[in-house]
């Protein structure tokens, strides 16, 4: 028996790497998927769907669908999400807006939409996993409203998962290491690269989406059961050696 079958999953940001990532794996492993993002991802074997998630009627009208098309959504991962690099004294309230728009605002919109439809119905076996990264620990001068927003990210999920846990909905967290950094950043010549990875990484290397899709999925499966309320960094070890 796959791990999800007759689960409905909908991945937001699903035109990403990490998203696109995902939502393949939870097809493959038997779930209903809604694959999210502004331009509807060209995805095989998932409902693909098109909206701006910064723009709550979007979302709603998102959810909306998927759940007409799918059934009721049994897991929730949130991996939309913009990174604006912009010197703080340039740094200007539409930087700020956009940025805590989609990472912040419609993270808490999406997965309160998710968790009401689990609660209305009575499942007691409903996750959300929202991805957070590094950044939301580490600092950089030209990252700041992102590092905002994934620390903020990080404490939503904390307290979601303490106000949803009497309804046996589970709430985590992934935390990407440099591998999304890069992803996001302008090229880079190699030798930077490998220069960062033999001082930074203990593992020595970047990250990959499918490690950061295979972490998702085991915080979504029933192998978690008992896992809430945390960060999983999947970082090489960056983390523990900064």
């Amino acid at each position: 028996m796959k791990r999800f079958a007759k689960r409905t999953v909908l991945v937001t940001g699903a035109a990403g790497q990490i998203g696109s990532a995902c939502a393949a794996a939870f097809a493959a492993e038997g779930a209903r998927v809604a694959a999210v993002d502004r331009t509807a991802p060209a995805a095989h074997g998932v409902l693909a769907l098109s909206a701006d998630l910064s723009v709550p009627a979007e979302l709603e009208r998102a959810f909306d669908a998927a759940e007409r098309e799918l059934g009721p959504i049994d897991v929730l991962v949130q991996s939309a999400a913009v990174h604006m690099r912009v010197p703080f004294l340039e740094i200007s309230a539409e930087n700020i807006d956009h940025v805590l728009g989609v990472n912040v605002r419609a993270l808490l919109l999406g997965a309160r939409r998710a968790a009401a439809s689990m609660v209305a119905r009575g499942a007691r076996d409903g996750v959300i996993v929202n991805l957070t990264s590094v950044s939301g620990v580490v600092a950089d001068a030209e990252s700041i409203a992102y590092e905002a927003s994934k620390g903020a990210v990080t404490m939503a999920t904390r307290g979601m998962a303490v106000a949803l846990a009497r309804h046996g909905i589970r709430v985590v967290a992934v935390g990407p290491g440099s591998m999304a950094k890069f992803q996001e950043l302008p090229a880079r010549d190699p030798a930077d690269v490998d220069d960062y990875e033999r001082r930074r990484i203990p593992l020595g290397r970047l990250g990959t989406a499918a490690e950061i899709s295979d972490a998702i999925l085991f915080l979504a499966s029933p192998a978690a059961a008992y896992v809430t309320g945390t960060v999983l960094y999947v970082d090489g070890g960056s983390l523990a050696a900064w």
